[in-house]
């Protein structure tokens, strides 16, 4: 397995950080591909950091075709879940995806954590290509997943 990472996914202190508590916060990155970065199940890429106590709100991926065969399929996540943010999207044809799964909607995180490119399965046929790709979050301490209690 290798990973890749760009300056934004070294150090959350590399990159533009939010102001106050709740602060809306978008990052984007653009990537070169190369065929040795996608040609093996599990390589990463790092894309961005995002810091302790972030809200996720919204996921965007677009990429080029890396794969002029039909195996290139990537996952969109972190060291805890590899597809928590985009499960199995292709890189075998262009293509934009832009729903955030369940398991990443209002994901909070609980310290400053790196957002991966994961390739789920390797190119047959590896082509270079690039990836955009862009996240939203809010960094709000006190957001709570905890389940309401109806007042008496």
């Amino acid at each position: 397995m290798a990973a890749y990472y760009t300056d934004k996914s070294q150090a959350y202190s590399t990159r533009k950080g939010p102001g106050a508590p709740g602060q809306i916060v978008t990052d984007y990155t653009i990537v070169a591909i190369t065929t040795g970065m996608i040609d093996n199940a599990n390589d990463e890429v790092g894309l961005f950091m995002v810091p302790k106590n972030a809200v996720i709100l919204d996921v965007k991926v677009r990429v080029t075709d890396m794969d002029s065969s039909t195996g290139l399929l990537f996952d969109l996540g972190d060291s805890g879940d590899e597809d928590r943010l985009q499960a199995a999207f292709s890189g075998q044809a262009a293509g934009e995806f832009v729903v955030l799964p369940v398991t990443g909607f209002l994901y909070k995180y609980s310290a400053d954590t790196r957002i991966n490119l994961y390739v789920n399965t390797a190119a047959t046929t590896a082509v270079a290509g690039t990836v955009y790709a862009s996240i939203t979050y809010a960094v709000d301490e006190a957001f709570s997943t905890t389940a309401l209690t109806a007042t008496t």
